[in-house]
Protein backbone atom coordinates (compact mmCIF):
# COMPACT_ATOMS: atom_id res chain seq x y z
CA UNK A 1 0.00 0.00 0.00
CA UNK A 2 1.55 3.32 -1.21
CA UNK A 3 0.51 6.41 1.14
CA UNK A 4 2.12 9.82 2.06
CA UNK A 5 -0.50 10.07 4.52
CA UNK A 6 0.12 6.97 6.77
CA UNK A 7 -1.35 8.06 9.80
CA UNK A 8 -4.69 8.55 8.21
CA UNK A 9 -4.58 5.91 5.95
CA UNK A 10 -4.00 3.79 8.98
CA UNK A 11 -6.93 5.42 10.59
CA UNK A 12 -8.62 4.29 7.82
CA UNK A 13 -8.23 0.66 7.96
CA UNK A 14 -8.70 0.34 11.60
CA UNK A 15 -12.10 2.52 11.64
CA UNK A 16 -13.62 0.77 8.56
CA UNK A 17 -12.53 -3.02 9.02
CA UNK A 18 -14.03 -5.87 8.27
CA UNK A 19 -16.94 -5.84 10.63
CA UNK A 20 -18.16 -2.64 9.46
CA UNK A 21 -17.83 -3.68 5.63
CA UNK A 22 -19.80 -6.75 6.08
CA UNK A 23 -22.46 -4.61 8.43
CA UNK A 24 -22.78 -1.75 5.42
CA UNK A 25 -22.78 -4.41 2.61
CA UNK A 26 -25.68 -6.85 4.49
CA UNK A 27 -27.36 -2.98 5.10
CA UNK A 28 -26.97 -2.62 0.75
CA UNK A 29 -27.86 -6.03 -0.09
CA UNK A 30 -31.33 -5.42 1.86
CA UNK A 31 -32.29 -1.60 1.22
CA UNK A 32 -29.90 -0.56 -1.73
CA UNK A 33 -27.43 2.79 -1.55
CA UNK A 34 -28.01 5.13 1.63
CA UNK A 35 -29.71 8.24 1.05
CA UNK A 36 -27.09 10.52 0.04
CA UNK A 37 -25.25 7.79 -2.64
CA UNK A 38 -28.74 7.29 -3.86
CA UNK A 39 -29.32 11.29 -4.72
CA UNK A 40 -25.81 11.02 -6.37
CA UNK A 41 -26.36 8.04 -8.45
CA UNK A 42 -29.94 9.34 -9.85
CA UNK A 43 -28.04 13.00 -10.75
CA UNK A 44 -25.78 10.90 -12.87
CA UNK A 45 -28.42 8.64 -14.36
CA UNK A 46 -30.34 11.12 -15.50
CA UNK A 47 -27.88 12.48 -17.96
CA UNK A 48 -26.93 8.72 -19.05
CA UNK A 49 -24.46 6.86 -18.66
CA UNK A 50 -24.30 4.14 -21.11
CA UNK A 51 -20.70 2.57 -21.83
CA UNK A 52 -19.08 5.34 -19.95
CA UNK A 53 -16.46 4.58 -17.77
CA UNK A 54 -16.06 5.63 -13.70
CA UNK A 55 -13.22 5.82 -11.30
CA UNK A 56 -15.25 5.51 -8.09
CA UNK A 57 -12.55 6.93 -5.25
CA UNK A 58 -12.92 5.41 -1.78
CA UNK A 59 -15.76 3.67 -2.51
CA UNK A 60 -16.47 1.62 0.19
CA UNK A 61 -18.70 -1.36 -0.30
CA UNK A 62 -18.97 -0.51 -3.98
CA UNK A 63 -22.40 0.81 -3.73
CA UNK A 64 -22.21 3.75 -6.81
CA UNK A 65 -19.86 0.90 -9.14
CA UNK A 66 -22.86 -1.51 -8.46
CA UNK A 67 -25.33 0.44 -9.59
CA UNK A 68 -24.01 2.83 -12.15
CA UNK A 69 -22.47 -1.02 -13.87
CA UNK A 70 -26.17 -2.04 -13.48
CA UNK A 71 -27.33 1.38 -15.58
CA UNK A 72 -25.00 0.59 -18.61
CA UNK A 73 -21.67 2.07 -17.61
CA UNK A 74 -19.01 0.06 -19.62
CA UNK A 75 -16.63 -0.37 -16.65
CA UNK A 76 -14.88 0.82 -13.42
CA UNK A 77 -11.83 1.58 -11.74
CA UNK A 78 -12.50 1.31 -7.49
CA UNK A 79 -9.39 2.98 -5.39
CA UNK A 80 -10.03 2.12 -1.64
CA UNK A 81 -7.59 2.58 1.28
CA UNK A 82 -9.64 -0.07 2.54
CA UNK A 83 -8.72 -3.59 2.76
CA UNK A 84 -11.59 -4.97 4.39
CA UNK A 85 -13.96 -2.32 2.06
CA UNK A 86 -11.86 -3.74 -1.39
CA UNK A 87 -12.73 -7.00 -0.28
CA UNK A 88 -16.79 -6.57 0.38
CA UNK A 89 -16.60 -4.49 -3.34
CA UNK A 90 -14.93 -7.76 -4.83
CA UNK A 91 -17.75 -9.87 -3.42
CA UNK A 92 -20.76 -7.89 -4.26
CA UNK A 93 -19.41 -7.57 -8.22
CA UNK A 94 -18.85 -11.48 -8.11
CA UNK A 95 -22.05 -11.55 -6.79
CA UNK A 96 -24.12 -9.27 -9.20
CA UNK A 97 -21.95 -10.89 -12.21
CA UNK A 98 -19.76 -7.87 -13.02
CA UNK A 99 -16.66 -8.59 -11.58
CA UNK A 100 -14.89 -9.01 -14.92
CA UNK A 101 -16.03 -5.24 -15.45
CA UNK A 102 -14.28 -3.79 -12.17
CA UNK A 103 -10.27 -3.14 -11.37
CA UNK A 104 -9.69 -2.56 -7.27
CA UNK A 105 -6.34 -0.64 -6.23
CA UNK A 106 -5.78 -0.63 -2.68
CA UNK A 107 -4.07 2.75 -1.35
CA UNK A 108 -4.01 6.50 -1.18
CA UNK A 109 -5.57 7.74 -4.49
CA UNK A 110 -3.44 11.02 -4.54
CA UNK A 111 -0.65 8.83 -4.63
CA UNK A 112 -1.55 6.42 -6.96
CA UNK A 113 -3.26 8.95 -9.30
CA UNK A 114 -0.16 9.18 -11.96
CA UNK A 115 -0.84 5.25 -13.15
CA UNK A 116 -4.30 5.49 -13.17
CA UNK A 117 -6.23 6.80 -16.45
CA UNK A 118 -8.84 9.15 -17.14
CA UNK A 119 -12.23 8.00 -16.66
CA UNK A 120 -15.69 9.30 -17.88
CA UNK A 121 -17.16 9.84 -14.37
CA UNK A 122 -15.53 10.40 -11.03
CA UNK A 123 -16.86 10.06 -7.84
CA UNK A 124 -15.88 10.43 -4.57
CA UNK A 125 -18.76 9.77 -2.08
CA UNK A 126 -17.89 10.97 1.90
CA UNK A 127 -14.23 11.27 0.87
CA UNK A 128 -13.30 14.23 1.25
CA UNK A 129 -14.36 14.31 4.85
CA UNK A 130 -11.57 12.12 5.38
CA UNK A 131 -8.65 13.72 3.81
CA UNK A 132 -6.62 16.89 5.29
CA UNK A 133 -5.38 18.24 1.81
CA UNK A 134 -8.76 18.66 0.25
CA UNK A 135 -7.10 20.69 -2.66
CA UNK A 136 -4.67 18.52 -3.39
CA UNK A 137 -7.71 15.46 -3.68
CA UNK A 138 -9.94 17.31 -6.01
CA UNK A 139 -6.86 19.39 -7.90
CA UNK A 140 -6.42 14.93 -8.89
CA UNK A 141 -9.35 13.64 -8.71
CA UNK A 142 -11.14 16.27 -11.10
CA UNK A 143 -8.51 16.61 -13.36
CA UNK A 144 -9.11 12.43 -13.98
CA UNK A 145 -12.87 13.13 -15.19
CA UNK A 146 -13.32 13.58 -18.61
CA UNK A 147 -17.32 14.04 -18.34
CA UNK A 148 -18.30 13.85 -14.76
CA UNK A 149 -17.26 14.75 -11.36
CA UNK A 150 -19.55 13.81 -8.23
CA UNK A 151 -19.50 14.41 -5.00
CA UNK A 152 -20.59 13.66 -1.22
CA UNK A 153 -19.00 16.13 1.08
CA UNK A 154 -20.08 17.99 4.24
CA UNK A 155 -22.03 21.47 4.80
CA UNK A 156 -19.51 23.91 6.11
CA UNK A 157 -21.55 25.35 8.93
CA UNK A 158 -21.72 25.32 12.59
CA UNK A 159 -23.55 21.82 12.89
CA UNK A 160 -20.52 20.34 11.21
CA UNK A 161 -18.49 21.78 13.02
CA UNK A 162 -19.81 20.55 16.64
CA UNK A 163 -20.37 16.87 14.78
CA UNK A 164 -17.07 16.77 13.24
CA UNK A 165 -15.18 18.20 17.10
CA UNK A 166 -16.85 15.60 19.00
CA UNK A 167 -16.06 13.09 16.67
CA UNK A 168 -12.60 13.40 16.33
CA UNK A 169 -12.26 14.12 20.55
CA UNK A 170 -13.71 10.31 20.63
CA UNK A 171 -11.00 9.14 18.02
CA UNK A 172 -8.27 11.07 20.00
CA UNK A 173 -9.63 9.29 23.52
CA UNK A 174 -9.63 5.67 21.94
CA UNK A 175 -6.22 6.35 20.24
CA UNK A 176 -7.19 6.17 16.66
CA UNK A 177 -5.38 7.76 14.31
CA UNK A 178 -8.25 8.40 12.34
CA UNK A 179 -10.05 11.96 11.76
CA UNK A 180 -12.64 13.91 9.66
CA UNK A 181 -12.77 17.36 8.47
CA UNK A 182 -15.16 20.53 7.24
CA UNK A 183 -13.73 21.79 4.17
CA UNK A 184 -14.94 24.89 2.52
CA UNK A 185 -16.53 24.47 -0.24
CA UNK A 186 -15.54 27.62 -1.52
CA UNK A 187 -12.07 25.62 -1.82
CA UNK A 188 -13.57 22.69 -4.00
CA UNK A 189 -15.77 24.92 -6.43
CA UNK A 190 -12.41 26.97 -6.96
CA UNK A 191 -10.30 23.94 -8.33
CA UNK A 192 -13.28 22.26 -10.20
CA UNK A 193 -14.21 25.26 -12.16
CA UNK A 194 -10.74 26.14 -12.96
CA UNK A 195 -10.52 22.47 -14.34
CA UNK A 196 -13.38 23.25 -17.10
CA UNK A 197 -16.30 22.04 -15.25
CA UNK A 198 -19.99 23.59 -14.20
CA UNK A 199 -22.31 22.22 -11.61
CA UNK A 200 -25.46 21.07 -13.09
CA UNK A 201 -26.79 19.55 -9.94
CA UNK A 202 -26.96 20.56 -6.28
CA UNK A 203 -29.30 19.24 -2.89
CA UNK A 204 -28.44 18.90 1.00
CA UNK A 205 -29.82 16.34 2.67
CA UNK A 206 -28.84 16.90 6.76
CA UNK A 207 -25.03 17.77 6.82
CA UNK A 208 -24.25 16.80 3.48
CA UNK A 209 -24.15 17.88 0.48
CA UNK A 210 -24.48 16.54 -2.99
CA UNK A 211 -22.70 17.87 -6.29
CA UNK A 212 -22.43 16.90 -9.62
CA UNK A 213 -20.35 18.68 -12.14
CA UNK A 214 -20.19 18.50 -16.00
CA UNK A 215 -17.36 19.30 -18.23
CA UNK A 216 -17.80 22.33 -20.43
CA UNK A 217 -14.29 23.28 -21.32
CA UNK A 218 -11.62 20.53 -22.60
Amino acid sequence: MSCSHCSQCAGIESEFDQKTATKELLAYRKEGPVKTTRILIDALLAGGISEMTLLDIGGGIGAIQHELLKAGASSCIDVEASQAYIEAAKEEAKRQGHADRTNHLHGDFVDLAEDIPQCDIVTLDRVICCYRDVRGLVEKSVAHARRLYGLVYPLDNWHARIATALENASYRLHGSPFRIFVHPPEVVEEVVRAEGFERRFYREDGMWQIAVYRRVQP
